[in-house]
């Protein structure tokens, strides 16, 4: 099953995969599937407290998941990464992050569930 976390969890995850622009900076584990890594304009505005929570998810949907199809994109992670593999990027479950944006596009477009570990 495809689940995500965060870096921080990452030395209790068995098969973490960064989908950020950039990996945690002491040190990852972590391979890369750089198609769902939010473009850098847009972490900056975000970081930046510039936009939104509804203007980052718009812009991430325009900019990133319309370019992909949410199945061909399950399973290129599960052919490349395993079927067990865990989403990971910078913030902490329960903060709004885009690997929740993109586990509610999978589901939606696939139904196939991508729930949050639980640590």
């Amino acid at each position: 099953m495809i689940t995500t976390s965060y870096y921080a969890q990452e030395k209790k995850i068995k098969n973490p995969v960064a989908i950020s622009q950039q990996k945690y900076r002491w040190g990852t584990k972590s391979r890369e599937y750089k198609k769902l890594a939010p473009p850098m304009y847009l972490v900056d505005y975000w970081k930046k407290g510039s936009i939104t929570v509804e203007q980052y998810t718009e812009e991430y949907y325009r900019v990133v998941l319309s370019k992909l199809n949410p199945q061909e994109v399950l399973d290129e992670i599960i052919r490349i990464f395993g079927d067990d593999a865990t989403l990971l990027c910078f913030e902490k479950a329960g903060e709004f992050c885009h690997r929740r944006l993109v586990a509610e596009w999978i589901e939606k477009g696939t139904g196939v569930e991508v729930p949050e570990l639980q640590f």
